[in-house]
């Protein structure tokens, strides 16, 4: 019996459960929505930050790619210049990164000499990837339009896959370092259109009603 009694007193009430559910549920909306805010913030004082993060991605997965890349090469050694345009690009994939840095210091106004050898170093990287596909493919199929017989069969490639895997990859290489180019060019649109978006804080309580912009926070 007493344990019965203790069960109902232990119990809570739906009304009050869904009370305490909706009161959770408003705390990590408000949660959410704060980090979202700060995230604002944060692009507003430094909205180079996105075309930094599409660069640092593109940076990454070519490295990731680079082993596809060397095997590729190891396995038509015939096909000439292949190995320098791969070891180009990677150079020139690490090197963009220190260079976008410098491009936009902090607490200075952007350098525009370093902004300009930023889109020389991508537009560098398309260019090794076109040559790099233009070789290969030729190497690897033949150019029958102007009589250039394939230097493999497909045995050969069937045995080594990562060279048409290579193909596919500096296409995709290709797309994602020309998406770096629209977006670091389109910087100083969406910059403006950033900073118009309203981060204030609105505090209330006690009869004040008071907002107070973080910009600065």
């Amino acid at each position: 019996m007493a344990e019965n009694e203790n069960m109902v007193v232990n119990q809570v009430p739906p009304e009050e459960q869904s009370v305490q559910n909706e009161s959770l549920g408003k705390r990590i909306w408000a949660g959410i929505k704060e980090w979202v805010r700060k995230q604002i913030v944060t692009l507003k004082r430094a909205p180079h930050r996105i075309p930094l993060l599409m660069i640092v991605i593109t940076s990454v997965l070519w490295l990731f790619w680079l082993f596809t890349f060397s095997r590729a090469v190891y396995g038509a050694q015939g096909a000439s210049w292949t190995g320098l345009l791969v070891f180009g690009n990677t150079m020139l994939s690490i090197l963009v990164l220190p260079l976008f840095l410098n491009a936009f210091p902090k607490l200075s106004k952007p350098r525009v000499i370093f902004i300009v050898l930023v889109f020389i170093f991508l537009a560098a990287m398309i260019v090794l990837d076109v040559v790099y596909y233009d070789i290969f493919t030729v190497f690897a199929y033949g150019d029958p339009a102007n009589g250039v017989p394939p230097q493999m069969n497909e045995a050969g490639l069937a045995g080594n896959p990562s060279i048409e895997q290579s193909f596919s990859l500096s296409i995709a290489h290709m797309v994602l370092v020309g998406v770096c180019i629209v977006i670091l060019a389109l910087l100083p649109v969406y910059t403006v259109l950033i900073r118009k978006i309203n981060t204030s804080k609105n505090i209330e309580g006690n009869d004040l009603h008071e907002t107070i912009d973080v910009e600065d926070e």
